[in-house]
């Protein structure tokens, strides 16, 4: 079937006439894919090399946390991701960290406040709080955090083993998902509270067999493909996004299904609505694969335009201010 494309988004399906026309010689056209939850710093690559990886295996959106830049130099570090976003086809969308240090016990480079994070909502490129992994600070009632929980709607979780009652206040206080399962009776409690389940498939955290029956045709618009820490070894040799999908089919799950968790199922979970289908309207993000279980992706379109990998392109050296400082005085003697 022919579709249409006109400024970036898909004007319909039929005899559609342009300037510039694709046959595709019967391969299969699948929306761009989904990444729910990254860290671009673990994949060990600024994000411009990130993005060429990632788009070649059909990645057209990744939703990043910039929780380790943040960690070493506070709200500068979110600027440059943010900037650097900018730069590539690759859409970039931000979760701000929520917990930067991590504990209150660590030493790192920066201190992120409400007031801090405060300055980037609203900001082209930011989606929510990202996950929040302070969860005694949630059930407690820790005044600033509550106060970064507040600034968004979409709230991600990072609660791992978390249940029964302490699990019930977690969620009750806003948080939405979760991507740190890995048994499915866990992935199961959550989901059945209402909470999305991001199951991931990482360099470290392989989690997808073990959670991959909790998806059906009921529970797989609730649930969504997360890499979390893929290393650019890993992104090279197996894929990305594409990766979860082939593992997923392999393991059982049907294609439709597997697809959809990929797409319109991460789609639906940040709301973004322009994107995740191939419909009138939406953007014209896809990749073409040429076989829905073999899923080995041939061409990527950005908003109607083939993406060609220019090469390696060295950006000019930059420097980020940062101050580490020990806020331990047990650790600093």
């Amino acid at each position: 079937m022919d579709f249409g494309v006109k400024d970036g988004r898909i004007i319909g399906f039929g005899e559609y006439r342009g300037t510039r026309e694709y046959d595709l010689s019967g391969a299969y056209v699948v929306p761009g894919l989904i990444d729910a939850h990254v860290h671009i710093e673990s994949s060990l690559l600024a994000p411009a090399e990130y993005a060429r990886l990632v788009l070649a295996h059909g990645t057209t959106t990744v939703i990043a946390d910039p929780h380790e830049i943040a960690n070493v130099c506070g709200a500068p570090g979110i600027d440059y991701m943010l900037a650097q976003g900018a730069r590539t086809p690759l859409d970039i969308l931000v979760m701000l960290p929520s917990c930067v240090p991590a504990t209150p016990f660590d030493a790192g480079g920066a201190v992120l406040t409400a007031a801090d994070l405060a300055r980037f909502r609203g900001r082209e490129g930011v989606v929510g709080l990202a996950e929040v992994m302070n969860v005694p600070g949630v059930l407690f009632g820790d005044e600033d955090l509550r106060a970064k929980m507040d600034l968004f709607e979409v709230v991600d979780g990072h609660a791992p083993f978390l249940s029964g009652k302490d699990l019930n206040a977690y969620i009750y206080a806003g948080v939405q998902s979760d991507h740190e399962c890995t048994a499915l009776p866990e992935a199961r409690e959550k989901l059945l509270r209402g909470m999305y389940v991001m199951i991931r498939e990482g360099s470290t955290e392989r989690n997808l067999h073990d959670l991959l029956p909790l998806v059906d045709a009921c529970t797989a618009p609730r649930c969504c493909f997360a890499t979390d820490d893929r290393h650019a070894d890993m992104l090279a040799g197996e894929g990305h996004i594409d990766d979860c999908v082939r593992k997923a089919v392999s393991g059982g799950l049907e294609v439709e299904q597997a697809l959809r968790m990929a797409t319109l199922s991460a789609a639906g979970r940040f709301g973004l609505h322009d994107r995740g289908a191939l419909a009138p309207g939406r953007l014209a993000d896809f990749c073409v694969a040429d076989d829905p279980d073999r899923f080995r992706v041939l061409r990527t379109f950005k908003r109607g335009v083939e993406v060609v990998d220019a090469g390696y392109l060295p950006l000019p050296a930059r420097s980020l201010p940062c101050t580490p400082a020990c806020r331990n005085p047990a650790i600093s003697g």
